[in-house]
């Protein structure tokens, strides 16, 4: 009878904490729902050029949104630590929800109060970035250290980071289709709102635990805790092996990456609707919503394989050269492929650098975090957001005059340019850890 009743005890006992550990994986699942539910991000570039924006003046206005939220992003994370990360994810999606709100009245503005409208709302979204980047990564990280779990912190991102890309494709199908029947942008933006609310809605269901170590620890020493000051948090996190060039090539590959696939993708979709005679507000909608739907599909499997990645590669400084080198190689094919007009040939390819954008950045998580310092992610992985958001914004300006005067192809050799030197400096830092291959005993 003792045993049947210690047996019975012990399932009353792990029955709760099963329930709660799935109820934590389907909270992360659902923020990537809602962080991506962005029907106008697809959009963003063709709805600022349909407005007769130049792609230096969409160069001026992105790279002030850059900015802004590079100026703020190191300050927001030390919010998040001391403040508390779950509450700064959530007042992240009130931001993004009052930007999204703001864009439409650009449409019907005349030409000064068009600025206004449109540099307020980036403003807006650039709160919403700096407020975000480093938050919720470091949540799931702490929560995986409760658990016991550090050591799935690549296959846990990898995953979230599916269901990002698959809801990214899902809001892109939806967003074209939403496009092609109202004929205008409006409704891209304020439904991608009403899912920022949703957010925000989301995060105030989080166990007020995960708000950071430094909350915790004054909650429970009924205490003040000191906070340490940037440049030493910096400094520590910089002393560990493999930190240099981890943050240089992170942050080398991630600005020219999204700058390719983010902001020119777009140009490159409509030149190659153009060539085939399709409107972009017609037609050319719904094939710019599939594409980005297939493309933010292989995104996801390319998440969900990075742990594959690392195995067969041999370990994570391995898989991170490998994708890093890859991406290289597109770059270069690219500039081939609007030399000699093959456009089509060119969306193939960047499938391809999606795939290895998505593949690399959880195992890159995963390997900085046995680098930074435990008690202040958000700090470190805001330092390093910040970082590609100086390079992204510096870059925009240069690349849209560059685009205004020579064409896509001249900022195609920029951003290959920019890879190339990454890769150079990250090999003069100290070299990348060798990680233990997942599965490994």
């Amino acid at each position: 009878m003792p045993i049947e009743y210690s047996a019975v005890h012990r399932q009353v006992e792990c029955c709760p904490t099963s329930r709660n550990t799935n109820q934590m994986i389907v909270r992360f699942s659902l923020y990537s729902i809602f962080k991506n539910l962005r029907f106008a991000d697809p959009f963003l570039l063709l709805y600022l050029l349909h407005l007769g924006s130049s792609f230096t003046s969409i160069g001026l206005l992105l790279g002030f949104g850059a900015i802004t939220t590079a100026v703020l992003e190191v300050p927001s994370g030390l919010l998040a630590d001391q403040w508390g990360r779950i509450k700064s994810v959530a007042t992240c999606f009130l931001a993004y929800a009052s930007s999204f709100s703001l864009f439409p009245f650009a449409t019907t503005a005349d030409d000064g109060e068009r600025l206004i409208w449109l540099y307020a709302a980036i403003a807006c979204f650039s709160l919403g970035e700096a407020l975000r980047t480093g938050g919720h990564k470091a949540i799931m990280l702490d929560w995986l250290d409760s658990e016991g779990r550090t050591g799935e912190a690549t296959r846990m991102i990898g995953t979230t980071r599916a269901w990002s890309k698959g809801t990214t494709g899902v809001s892109a199908l939806g967003g074209g289709l939403i496009l092609f029947l109202t004929g205008g942008y409006a409704w891209l933006f304020y439904l991608s709102a009403v899912a920022a609310v949703g957010g925000f809605v989301l995060m105030l269901t989080y166990p007020a635990s995960l708000e950071g170590e430094k909350t915790r620890e004054r909650r429970s020493a009924k205490k003040a805790v000191e906070s340490t000051g940037l440049l030493e948090r910096f400094r520590k996190s910089e002393s560990d092996p493999g930190f240099g060039r981890l943050f240089v090539e992170s942050v080398t590959f991630e600005s020219q990456s999204k700058l390719m696939l983010k902001y020119y993708l777009q140009p490159w979709l409509k030149l190659t609707l153009e060539a085939g005679g399709l409107a972009i507000i017609g037609p050319g909608a719904l094939s710019i919503g599939a594409y980005e739907f297939v493309r933010n599909s292989v995104g996801g499997a390319g998440a969900l394989a990075s742990t594959w990645l690392e195995r067969i590669a041999g370990g994570q400084g391995a898989a991170l050269t490998l994708a890093y080198r890859g991406a290289l190689m597109i770059s270069l094919v690219l500039i081939l492929c609007l030399w000699v007009d093959w456009l089509v040939i060119g969306l193939i390819l960047m499938l391809g650098l999606t795939v290895l954008q998505n593949g690399r950045r959880p195992i890159f998580v995963s390997a900085f975090n046995e680098v930074m310092d435990k008690s202040a992610r958000a700090t470190t992985l805001s330092i390093e957001s910040q970082a590609r958001s100086v390079v992204t914004a510096v870059l925009l300006p240069i690349t849209g005059w560059l685009a205004d005067q020579f064409g896509l192809i001249a900022v195609c050799l920029a951003l290959t340019g920019v890879l190339l030197s990454g890769l150079v400096m990250g090999r003069m830092c100290q070299p990348t850890p060798q990680s233990t291959p997942t599965g490994s005993p």
